[in-house]
């Protein structure tokens, strides 16, 4: 009996810090992958209702905007190593670093002009009714309450 009781608290033991490490809410290490993106952009659909064109329309803006940013994130090695041989140095020439800086602001920048020219397109094609929806979903989502350490 004593020894049937050690294995299952040590079953449960385990089941619990196996899912509570699973649980890392919102963590995409990698990105998001095809299937994320697809939950997204059926959610988005069920909650607005959307058309079968605005159902494409949407795919395609979310799955162009996962693809640069993809981009981005395979360049990010080459920064970092960049980085690393650039503290490696005994003087760090600020124009280096400002050159830097910027090169990464302007890819951000072209991320986020492509996406928000994207997005005004296909908020042209939301019906007033939808365009209610997602406004009294971001009030929902940005009340005082929502938030856990707000006071």
């Amino acid at each position: 009996m004593k020894k049937r009781n050690v294995i299952l608290t040590t079953l449960f033991s385990l089941l619990i810090i196996v899912g509570f490490g699973a649980c890392r809410h919102g963590h995409h290490r990698g990105g998001f992958d095809e299937f994320d993106l697809e939950a997204a952009t059926n959610r988005i659909a069920s909650r607005l209702d959307l058309s079968e064109s605005q159902k494409t329309e949407l795919k395609e803006i979310i799955t162009d905007i996962a693809t640069k940013a993809k981009e981005m994130r395979a360049d990010r090695e080459a920064r970092q190593r960049e980085l690393a041989n650039l503290v490696r140095q005994d003087t760090i020439a600020p124009e280096t670093v400002d050159m830097m800086i910027s090169a990464k602001f302007d890819q951000m920048r072209d991320l986020a002009d492509n996406a928000a020219s994207r997005l005004i397109a296909f908020h042209a094609t939301l019906s007033p009714e939808q365009r209610e929806k997602i406004a009294a979903h971001i009030e929902e989502h940005t009340a005082a309450d929502r938030s856990f350490f707000r006071r």
